[in-house]
């Protein structure tokens, strides 16, 4: 039996505006294949990235323990916004909020677990368990809040022709830190001057050679990152969490047209003759092509492919999986075990510096609220360096007080410390970080210890 649907002029015109503004809502596709056809190692390192990918995932290897990556936030803002949480300069709370979505996310423990608006991939819906936490210290060995802030005379970046400048001092952006030991995320204000959409973020899949690694990394509209401040009232604080997921490898779970038209998915007139497969590195995401932009719940029944004309893990045609963190759907909360298979692998392989860096960090989800390099007032700490005993002189209760070591691990841990010292006599001699908060922020500092 043919069921006619017939829908309003009025409803059919909102799914074609909100279709055209979100065409460009993650350009990480196309800026990959331009990359490739422009920059040669880029496409021999995207091919060693797969196949090293493949090797491991056939090993059947797993992650046996949470995985901590060092995070630098760079605010590129305009130059007129000398006030933190003002335009693009956006607070330290709106930053928190967008690392605590992502922490979620990708630790499963989001709002929807463990009973989502549908419960259709119910059983293919994994734990990454991955955080993400601000690096505590800087490229130079300087202690740091994991935030840097660059004023800048642009008003926007332009994603369509500037998709990298926001990375480069020289461009009016800021400059990398060490793509190898920090994952860098710029936030800024994106535009697309040449029309089509509104892009959110993106990032560049994993195999950019040595020689230009410094535009590794996730780039996200101000507006687009946490759920607070002044962020839109549509952000759900999930472009991090999408963006990565190409960062670590993975692919839109949709096939999509090529930016130039020519790409073995295109057919005449804008129309698609394949379904994408993930290039056979997940099978655990159903094939589909066009792109839903809607809300998923439990009556959402796109099947735009079927599934049985592919080699994949289902054995009967499946709906769509718009629930993916990599669909382009308004409501999204998973990523599938094969594509944490795949995110792990990168991080065994390709990213394994970042996996293993000796940065330390802060984990505590919490940047403080004090605006100057976290130093917080009425607060002094000496001699540093120390022989082994280091004096706390603090006006304010120091609500939890904690010493890490050079690689980021926790030798000490102090709740509701009111002694006036501690001693590191027991300890190598170093660097070591000592981390306080207070009920009027954090302060983070560097100690020299030398007996």
């Amino acid at each position: 039996m043919k069921i006619i649907i017939i829908l309003s002029f009025s409803v059919l015109l909102n799914l074609q505006i909100t279709a055209q503004e979100n065409l460009k809502k993650c350009i990480s596709t196309s800026l990959a294949e331009k990359e490739l056809i422009s920059n040669p190692d880029y496409a021999e390192g995207r091919a060693n990235v797969i196949a090293e990918n493949k090797i491991w995932l056939q090993n059947d290897s797993q992650e046996k323990i949470t995985i901590n990556i060092p995070v630098v936030v760079h605010i590129v803002h305009r130059s007129n916004y000398t006030q933190i949480g003002q335009g693009n300069n956006i607070s330290n709370a709106q930053i928190e909020d967008a690392l605590r979505v992502l922490n979620e996310d990708y630790s499963k423990t989001n709002p929807e677990y463990p009973n989502p608006p549908r419960n259709t991939f119910l059983n293919y819906w994994g734990n990454p368990d991955m955080k993400f936490c601000l690096a505590t210290i800087d490229p130079d060995g300087n202690s740091t809040s994991g935030i840097t802030r660059t004023p800048t005379t642009k008003l926007s970046f332009d994603a369509d022709t500037e998709s990298n400048d926001m990375k480069k001092t020289s461009t009016l952006g800021k400059d990398a830190w060490d793509p190898s030991n920090y994952l860098n995320i710029w936030v800024c204000n994106l535009s697309n001057a040449g029309g089509g959409g509104v892009t959110l973020g993106y990032a560049y899949l994993p195999g950019l050679p040595n020689w230009n690694a410094w535009k590794d990394g996730l780039v996200i509209d101000y507006q687009y990152f946490g759920t607070i401040g002044v962020a839109s009232s549509s952000s759900d604080g999930r472009t991090a969490t999408h963006e990565i997921g190409h960062y670590l490898g993975l692919n839109h779970t949709f096939a999509e047209a090529s930016w130039n038209g020519q790409g073995p998915c295109d057919g005449p007139q804008g129309t698609l003759q394949c379904c994408d497969n993930d290039n056979g590195n997940v099978d655990d995401t159903p094939a589909a092509k066009d792109i839903y932009f809607g809300n998923v719940i439990s009556s959402t029944n796109n099947n735009t492919c079927n599934d049985l004309s592919y080699a994949n893990a289902f054995n009967t045609d499946v709906l769509d999986m718009d629930e993916n963190f990599m669909a382009y759907s308004n409501t999204s909360w998973m990523f599938t075990n094969g594509q944490i298979g795949v995110m792990n692998a990168t991080l065994n392989g390709y990213r394994s510096s970042l996996k293993n860096s000796t940065v330390s960090v802060n984990c505590n989800g919490s940047v403080g609220t004090s605006l100057n390099n976290n130093q917080l007032e009425n607060l002094d700490i000496y001699p540093n360096p120390t022989h082994g005993k280091l004096n706390i002189a603090s006006a304010d209760k120091i609500i939890t007080l904690s010493i890490t070591n050079i690689i980021g691990k926790e030798i000490l841990f102090i709740k509701d410390f009111s002694a006036n010292t501690i001693d590191l006599s027991s300890y190598k001699n170093g660097f070591y970080f000592i981390n306080i908060n207070t009920d009027k922020g954090t302060h983070i500092e560097k100690i020299i210890l030398t007996k």
